[in-house]
């Protein structure tokens, strides 16, 4: 119960705070930039951390490990909860991505230290399920908050939580990595700040350069340095026994192919996930409860159907599945993309849920099944701990990448219509001045009723050209990753080429 709700603090929170975008934005006034970070910040360090966040169970203990992870993210919570600015709000949220992926790495391990191997699948399949259950609530029951008091509640809702896992947290036996008498490797603290310094500097690249430029010097030469420091972090860990990301394993088709499909297909589900709240309450005007319940569906499917499509996995293969479920996942994106914001949720938005839905059911199992499958049994642990990363710096770096298309979109479609439309020019030149706060840019004072409506409708169709935009990215890399897993994964499990691990 507690390696439970320990990890769904984390899961939830990732979740809940997607909903609250569009509220945050507006009470902070920020740019599209600003809001993006508050995403970002607390994406950037639970990813480049997480692999050194489990090498930190390993040695100093899972359940110590665990419960640092649990107080540092509910004092990160309530910082969250008392931010008066973006700054601050980015800040905390940094710190909470810290504190996930301090315990985010011991919710498995714990599992499966504590529990006999016959029980160990039945142990690990609830904690999924109900792991799963709290991520699908957190936007609804954020919403709900929202409504009924204020945004800061979504943050304040952790601490209780959090409280209820440091008192269950005597029952979690302590467990740590067996060495079998050698001594445990140091920990990479070369590679984690390499990786996380060179994320940084990219993402605070992509995030920024819309409102800047790329000719920008703080633009150019962030991007460049991190494209240097991933160059040094790729350098570092190749041929260190102590490396906490072993390259030697993407020279396995399988595992390759398994990793390329996770940061395509979840790159493309995260930055989905980022850019449709502001859609659904900026456009379709939905009270951010609605928002949040409109993926419901969705992790119904996944919740019903997951175990049943695990148990065809022997029969045809996790080929297959994978690339029926990245086409379904690729379709229902584009359902999206062309859905009429004059129907309602049932002929507008949930044909894309449904078919998004029967896609990453399709993809869930046969993803685990296919990475732990593609390695000797001696390097599971750190296959899994790999591919975990992977889904997360793939959310990470596609929240900036769609964020710059939906701001490409928006920009472009906003300045040809301004360029025939019968606004003064002052105003014409106020709304491409704040272009970078998107819809949430203020509507020009001084105008007529009719000219303030045409201004809110030229507001509503460049943001829904910058959406379609991004549905359509979201497409075409879960196609793509439906044919690479197609042209790599066909050799049979645990052929490895020979390769020692």
């Amino acid at each position: 119960m507690a390696t439970i709700l320990g990890s769904s603090l984390a899961f939830m929170d990732g979740s809940v705070v997607n909903v609250a975008l569009p509220t945050l934005q507006a009470n902070f006034k920020a740019t599209s930039a600003g809001i993006q970070w508050v995403v970002q910040s607390y994406a950037l360090f639970s990813a480049a951390l997480l692999l050194l966040g489990g090498a930190i169970g390993d040695r100093y203990g899972r359940r110590r490990a665990f419960l640092w992870g649990v107080m540092l993210f509910a004092l990160a919570s309530a910082a969250c909860a008392a931010s008066i600015s973006i700054a601050q709000l980015i800040t905390a949220r940094a710190v909470q991505g810290i504190g996930a992926a301090l315990l985010i790495p011991q919710g498995l391990s714990i599992l499966s230290a504590s529990f006999e191997p016959d029980r160990r699948g039945r142990a690990i399949g609830t904690w999924s399920a109900w792991t799963s259950v709290f991520a699908a609530l957190g936007p609804v029951a954020g919403g709900w908050l929202m409504q009924a008091w204020s945004w800061r509640l979504i943050f304040l809702l952790n601490l209780p939580l959090a409280l209820i896992v440091i008192l269950l947290a005597p029952r979690i036996p302590e467990s740590r990595a067996v060495y079998e008498g050698k001594p445990a490797q140091p920990l990479d603290r070369l590679g984690a700040t390499l990786a996380t310094s060179a994320f940084a500097a990219i993402i605070y690249a992509l995030s920024f350069a819309p409102e800047f430029g790329w000719r920008d010097p703080r633009v150019l030469w962030l991007f460049v340095t991190g494209l240097a420091l991933l160059a040094a972090f790729l350098r570092s860990q190749s041929g260190r026994a102590s490396a906490m990301m072993p390259l030697s394993l993407f020279r396995i088709p399988r595992f390759l192919a398994a990793n390329l499909l996770t940061f395509l297909l979840y790159g493309a589900l995260v930055g989905a996930l980022y850019v449709t709240p502001f859609y659904l309450i900026q456009i379709r005007h939905y009270a951010p409860a609605k928002a949040g319940a409109v993926f419901l569906p969705l992790i119904a499917l996944m919740f019903i159907f997951s175990t049943r499509v695990g148990a065809l996995i022997p029969r045809i293969g996790e080929s297959v599945l994978l690339s029926v479920g990245a086409t379904l996942a690729g379709a229902g994106f584009v359902a999206f993309a062309l859905s009429d914001r004059q129907n309602g949720y049932v002929r507008a938005i949930l044909p894309g849920v449904l078919l998004l839905g029967a896609g990453m059911t399709c993809v869930v199992a046969p993803l685990t099944t296919a990475v732990m499958s593609s390695v000797p049994e001696n390097s599971t642990g750190i296959a899994s701990a790999v591919n975990n990363a992977f889904s997360r710096l793939a959310g990470l770096i596609s929240v900036s990448l769609l964020s710059l298309v939906l701001a490409h979109g928006f920009a472009t479609n906003l300045s040809v219509r301004l360029g025939y439309s019968g606004l003064p020019l002052e105003a014409r030149a106020e709304m491409l001045t704040n272009r970078s706060r998107l819809h949430a840019a203020p509507i020009p004072l001084g105008l007529t009723p009719n000219q303030r409506n045409e201004a809110e409708s030229l507001l509503d169709a460049a943001f829904l050209s910058g959406f379609r935009s991004v549905m359509f990215a979201c497409a075409a890399g879960a196609w793509v990753g439906a044919f690479a897993v197609l042209v790599l994964l066909r050799k049979p499990a645990l052929e490895t080429d020979g390769l020692h691990l």
